[in-house]
């Protein structure tokens, strides 16, 4: 495992996620051994800082390479749990796909918490019936609503904006027998 050689995975995979072999960081690990174990054996103070050189470069490329792989795999999981769509799958380790899964998994549970949790909140939500004493300006409602109000409308609004309008005396609210 020469430098080189890492070097040039590290710039092909600057853009997308390029197949590299299941086990290239274990080989840069046992190459970082080896060298371990020829600087105990180095004959001058030269040629084990030679040594100790490649050892650093190479946990800097190395973790380069993770880095790099690992915000792609995170991009990847991301857009398979948005849009459905992802390619390079075949590019991954079988480590990197097993993040990747468990990611996904992850990510789609928190969306459906999130998406339940908002579906069960506007169910919950509750309506006024108003009726609009004076012109108001166009507004968004709570629930996500543009509402262009004129006087003498009728029109059921989001409990927290029908009490807004009724204190600024905008409106009324219309009581509902049952």
């Amino acid at each position: 495992m020469d430098i080189d050689e890492l070097l040039t995975i590290l710039e092909k995979s600057k853009d997308r996620l390029h197949k590299i072999d299941e086990d290239l960081y274990d080989r840069i690990k046992d190459r970082i051994e080896e060298l371990e174990e020829r600087k105990k054996d180095a004959s001058s103070e030269e040629e084990i800082a030679r040594i100790e050189d490649e050892i650093r470069t190479l946990k800097r490329i190395m973790k380069m390479i993770f880095v790099s792989r690992t915000k792609k795999i995170i991009k990847m999981a991301w857009a398979k749990v948005c849009d459905g769509e992802v390619e390079e799958l075949d590019s991954m380790t079988s480590a990197e796909r097993s993040l990747f899964e468990k990611l996904v998994e992850v990510l789609e549970n928190f969306k459906k918490l999130i998406l339940e949790r908002v579906r069960k909140e506007k169910r919950e939500e509750k309506f006024v019936l108003v009726r609009i004493k004076k012109d108001v300006p166009e507004f968004v409602g709570i629930d996500g609503k543009t509402y262009k109000l004129k006087r003498e409308d009728i029109v059921l609004l989001p409990e927290l904006n029908a009490k807004a309008l009724i204190k600024d005396g905008a409106a009324e609210e219309i009581e509902v027998r049952r």
